[in-house]
């Protein structure tokens, strides 16, 4: 084994992934001969991994009610949408928000489970992406597992100097429809 090759975390899971270690270039949003929403988007391999990991950041920390970070994960102005009503409408917003989902919660454990990740609109600063989620929940013990919801997300990013942040977050019911 080549003692000199060195692989990073990131490379591995790019590579695990299936993209491409080189970065490729999308076509920006409304550019002529744009592929229809529902073709494949491209976004380069650093983009995406950083998007999908502020969803998981956004997973841990409503999953163990940390308010700054899951206001981390938003602009200042940030919008929290759930089933058409906005929750949120800035950061400071999450501490009520986390402790109306406590409530709901009680001793229970829950999991945001997010997958299946599809990609719109990517110009470099701006990206949507639409994922499924599945929330089990778990009684204090662990056991008695059950799905308390599914659904999907629509979320808005936008590249800024903290890196990609939601600037808009829509939390939808499953209506076994394609929505974009």
């Amino acid at each position: 084994m080549d003692r000199n090759l060195f692989l990073s975390r990131r490379d591995l899971a790019i590579a695990a992934s299936g993209l491409s270690l080189a970065a490729t270039v999308a076509t920006p949003a409304g550019a002529a001969g744009q592929a229809p929403a529902s073709s494949p988007v491209r976004v380069p391999a650093e983009d995406r991994l950083d998007i999908i990991e502020l969803m998981a950041r956004y997973a841990w920390a409503y999953d163990t009610s940390h308010a700054e970070a899951l206001g981390a994960t938003f602009t200042l102005d940030g919008v929290l949408e759930v089933f058409g009503k906005p929750l949120v409408t800035n950061r400071a917003g999450f501490k009520q928000f986390l402790a109306m989902a406590a409530d709901m919660r009680k001793d229970h454990g829950w999991q945001h489970l997010t997958d299946h990740h599809v990609f719109a609109d990517y110009d470099g600063s701006r990206c949507k992406v639409f994922s499924y989620y599945l929330m089990p929940e778990a009684d204090a013990s662990g056991g008695d597992v059950h799905v308390r919801a599914m659904g999907y997300y629509v979320s808005h990013c936008i590249r800024t100097d903290a890196g990609w942040l939601f600037e808009k977050r829509e939390v939808l019911r499953w209506s076994g429809k394609q929505p974009f």
